[in-house]
């Protein structure tokens, strides 16, 4: 591969991407409330999906969307950050650059096991919102009839 090889490139700048995610989601660890590290995550992932798309890294991309569909609940406001999500999110980030570096050694039960972690992490706290309102509205229902 010489450096004018686009699929060469590609695997550059992901790896490069990947370390600024990996240094971003520590942050994020330390630093939970950091609109800008949340921004940075979200900029690297959906740059990985449509990079990977493009240059015909199609596991790549179709993983990195559901993660950055998460993040991108995360940069909305809808979904906080917790060690619990940041910890997913690396292992995630790990299966993205297994994909990219060796597709044929990663096993999609992996991939498709921390999908469904940070899936129930994101259900988990775009529930509890409304799991307090109901507790809200049933306390305050209980007060009117008393």
């Amino acid at each position: 591969m010489t450096d004018h090889d686009p699929r060469a490139v590609f695997l550059a700048e992901a790896n490069e991407l990947l370390d600024r995610l990996e240094t971003t989601l520590l942050d994020l660890g330390d630093r939970p409330g950091d609109t800008a590290l949340v921004d940075t995550a979200f900029r690297a992932l959906h740059t990985i999906k449509g990079s990977g798309a493009m240059f015909g890294f199609d596991q790549v991309a179709a993983f990195t969307h559901d993660f950055e569909t998460a993040f991108d609940l995360v940069r909305r406001g809808a979904v906080p950050i917790s060690a619990e999500l940041v910890n997913v999110s690396l292992s995630a980030k790990d299966y993205i650059r297994t994909l990219i570096e060796d597709p044929d050694a990663t096993a999609p039960v992996i991939g498709e096991a921390i999908l469904a972690e940070l899936e129930r992490l994101v259900g988990r706290a775009q529930a509890q919102p409304a799991q307090r309102a109901g507790a809200e509205g049933a306390a305050q229902e209980a007060a009117q009839k008393a």
